[in-house]
């Protein structure tokens, strides 16, 4: 069966809509043949529908609204209908026709029995700290005397445009605006919500020919507030885009953050997807803002790993505590280590891998619960705790994100046993906890794969070690020399004491 052919038409607050089949009258609807119509306004509104008196259909059509009205049409039809009333926000006209037969169509027009208001003024909160505001033309006219008037963003009146940022300010006759989270905006936290506050006024032209002028000081106060309290998964976070009035209007906005592994220390690649991590190489993880805000910082409060997608898993490891590497009693000093915290842009982090116990299938997620401050309201945004083994403060809050990364696999180095191969190592093998130890035999050092040993002179080890096996060869040397001085002193006291030397 053939796939129909779509049109599809979208009006959005107009007051005269005309819709009709293909090329009508001259030509008869084609045959598989799908007619979609969406007609939106910004406030409910009631159309006349009326027909053209050409009028021929033999496949049903639908004209629908969302407050219930409507008519449907079916059968071989070859009179206009009659006129009728239907209102709403959406109204729907639908057309389809099968393969079987066709005729002339028909042409309908719908007619607003009022004006339709014109849009209200539309405020943007970006998931990058980029604001968008447009003004409709009655919003200027109930701002604004004229179009040769500013639109000007400020928190107190001003006599003088040239004194107003431009950013802040366009003409009356184009008042749209593209701002960063700081820009022309007054800031507060309340509550774990940081609000940009942006209060827009117009100011009229002056006539440098007057001797006074008057005008009238309105406003229009809109705010963008971003709120920390919500829970958020890894991935997409789209805006929300409302209509606001002539009013005081806050809109809600959402920070966007991700966590993701990546592939080294400088976590500037992430790890691809299905990678696997061999026990007991490092995993590094990153927590990203997308924010255009240098002021935006970063605060990881908490972070733990879990065998499933379930954050509160009854099995757990935990990564950070109070900003801090946890404090596990089965940890390595190595095991946890935190690169970069309470800072703009992003945190990251790295832990040892691992295996969970009794678990056929190995993977990690990790979670972490995150603040985000803004530096020039909060003076702690940036203050990074202190962190022991003793925990000074509780720096957790209430008003932070939960985020959570994708999965990563586990798998345990190709195992093998010392009487196989000698455990893959180059010196020598032990077993442990049912895996392979490898190690080195005296003046050699292991490398990074955990089975190759290579010569102190040939390997790059830390300084410490290198000055333990500079102090051996002095102290043997010296020793050597002590035992040489004494065996010659003896013999040449016995020439001395005429005693012969016997080979």
């Amino acid at each position: 069966m053939l796939a129909p052919s779509i049109a599809f038409e979208r009006f959005v607050d107009q007051a005269v809509i005309h819709v009709e089949t293909p090329d009508f009258p001259n030509t008869n609807y084609p045959t598989t043949y799908l007619q979609e119509t969406a007609i939106e306004s910004n406030q409910s509104a009631t159309y006349m529908v009326s027909f053209h008196p050409t009028f021929h259909i033999i496949d049903p059509l639908w004209i629908t609204s969302d407050d219930g009205t409507g008519l449907v049409y079916r059968g071989n039809l070859m009179t206009a209908p009659e006129p009728f009333n239907i209102s709403g926000n959406l109204i729907k006209i639908q057309f389809y026709s099968d393969p079987a037969g066709t005729r002339s169509g028909f042409r309908m027009t719908l007619t607003a029995d009022l004006p339709i208001a014109p849009p209200a003024p539309e405020l943007i909160c970006g998931d990058q700290g980029q604001i968008s505001i447009s003004l409709s033309n009655q919003t200027i006219i109930d701002l604004c005397e004229n179009e040769d008037d500013y639109v000007i963003i400020s928190a107190t009146s001003v006599d003088d445009v040239n004194l107003v940022d431009p950013v802040c300010k366009a003409n009356a006759s184009d008042p749209n605006f593209n701002l960063g989270f700081t820009d022309c905006s007054t800031l507060e936290v309340t509550d774990g919500i940081l609000k940009s506050q942006f209060l827009l006024r117009c100011l009229p032209k002056v006539n440098g020919s007057a001797a006074i002028q008057r005008y009238v000081d309105g406003c229009l106060n809109l705010t963008c507030e971003y709120n920390t309290t919500e829970l958020l998964k890894a991935g997409a976070i789209l805006p929300k885009i409302k209509k606001v009035e002539l009013d005081s209007i806050e809109e809600e906005g959402r920070f966007g953050v991700e966590i993701f592994f990546t592939t080294d220390r400088s976590y500037s690649v992430k790890l691809s997807a299905g990678a696997e991590v061999e026990v007991p190489d490092q995993i590094y993880a990153k927590v990203e803002l997308n924010s255009l805000d240098d002021a935006l910082h970063v605060q990881l409060s908490e972070c733990w790993a879990t065998p499933s997608v379930n954050h509160n898993d009854v099995t757990s490891y935990q990564i950070l505590d109070n900003s801090c590497p946890a404090d596990n009693a089965f940890d390595t000093d190595d095991a946890i280590n935190i690169d970069r915290n309470y800072n703009a842009t992003y945190a990251a982090f790295r832990f040892r891998s691992f295996v969970w116990t009794n678990y056929d299938t190995q993977t990690i997620y990790v979670y972490c619960h995150v603040t985000i401050c803004h530096n020039d309201v909060d003076p702690e945004c940036s203050a990074w705790p202190s962190c022991s083994r003793k925990r000074k403060r509780d720096v957790s809050s209430s008003d932070s994100l939960l985020i959570a990364s994708r999965p990563i696999f586990i798998s345990k180095r190709e195992a093998i046993s010392c009487e196989e191969a000698n455990g893959g190592c180059s010196d020598t093998c032990e077993m442990r906890n049912d895996d392979v130890r490898c190690n080195c035999h005296p003046g050699r050092v292991l490398l990074g794969d955990g089975r190759t040993c290579q010569g102190v002179e040939n390997s790059d080890i830390v300084a410490g070690r290198g000055s333990l096996v500079i102090l051996a060869c002095v102290i043997t040397a010296v020793v050597f020399l002590v035992c040489f001085l004494l065996v010659w002193s003896k013999e040449d006291m016995k020439q001395k004491n005429g005693f012969r030397r016997v080979i």
